[in-house]
């Protein structure tokens, strides 16, 4: 049977069907870090949520019933702003994380779908290779038919001649 005269294609195919599962491995891989580092993010922020409240509750806590001295007073309002404005920098935190899965979740779908490309254009090819291999064997039967029908001769009606040399 004769090579296939595409198959340096079938490798080239196989090659990018194999480059294109491990994008979707790696895909997967920054998806899930990015699901971690959303989580991580979302309970920092839960976390300091809770403590800056604690916090502005002491701090009020310390001014009631006392005396207080000039300026203590918007010192402490001051302190409970930096303490809310850095609340804040948590949140940005929490969107940048949304954000970046966001983007993890698009670039696996996309690389799902070069995937999935590059094993129909797979399939297709050895789809063809199959038939071709098929076709090639049917004829190499039809030659190997031909070459024995040529040895053994038409099979015609028997002569008189035939029929007597083999009664002898």
């Amino acid at each position: 049977m004769r090579p296939y005269l595409l198959q340096d294609l079938v490798r080239v195919r196989q090659h990018r069907e194999e480059q294109a599962s491990e994008a979707v491995a790696r895909a997967r891989r920054l998806l899930t870090e990015a699901q971690a580092a959303l989580a991580r993010s979302k309970q920092e922020l839960a976390n300091y949520t809770v403590w800056r409240t604690g916090e502005e509750r002491r701090l009020l806590d310390g001014l009631m019933r006392r005396v207080l001295r000039l300026g203590e007073l918007s010192d402490t309002r001051q302190e409970i702003l930096l303490l809310r404005e850095r609340e804040f920098e948590f949140v940005d935190r929490v969107k940048q994380s949304e954000t970046a899965v966001a983007k993890a979740e698009s670039f696996l779908e996309e690389c799902r779908a070069k995937h999935a490309q590059a094993v129909r254009e797979l399939e297709k090819l050895l789809e063809h290779r199959t038939l071709w291999q098929r076709e090639s064997a049917l004829e190499a039967e039809r030659a190997e038919d031909l070459e024995l029908e040529e040895f053994s001769g038409p099979r015609g009606p028997r002569t008189a001649t035939a029929d007597a040399y083999e009664s002898n």
